[in-house]
């Protein structure tokens, strides 16, 4: 894998983050995402659907998906106007609602052809 498309595997990552984010507030006029009952039955497995794919596509550490998509969703939430005081929960919040990305992200990367996972 080239130090490029890493890259590109961050950006789609952070993107699909921010994508599913925004979306999910404008479609529901929520103020974060996550209040909605489609960011469960919606956004997640939407964005585990990418993280898999990721992994499967650049398998070695494969959290670095979920990671980013993370990323995403938090940058989502400050554009959105969320604020920085709470900050710390939002990313402990962020890392314990972004598990089903790291596994589908560690098990797209079990799913790699040919290519070593770390």
């Amino acid at each position: 894998m080239k130090e490029g498309d890493s890259f590109l595997a961050y950006a789609i990552s952070a993107v699909c983050g921010l994508l599913v984010y925004l979306a999910i507030v404008i479609a529901t006029g929520r103020n974060e995402a996550w209040d909605d009952g489609s960011y469960y039955l919606l956004g997640m497995p939407l964005m585990c659907l990418v993280a898999f794919g990721l992994g499967r596509r650049f398998p070695i550490r494969p959290w670095r998906w979920a990671l980013s998509m993370a990323g995403g969703q938090m940058l989502g939430a400050l554009l959105n106007g969320s604020s920085f005081s709470l900050l710390p929960f939002a990313i402990i919040f962020m890392l314990l609602i972004s598990m089903p990305q790291f596994l589908a992200a560690f098990l797209g990367s079990r799913k790699a052809v040919g290519k070593s996972a770390e």
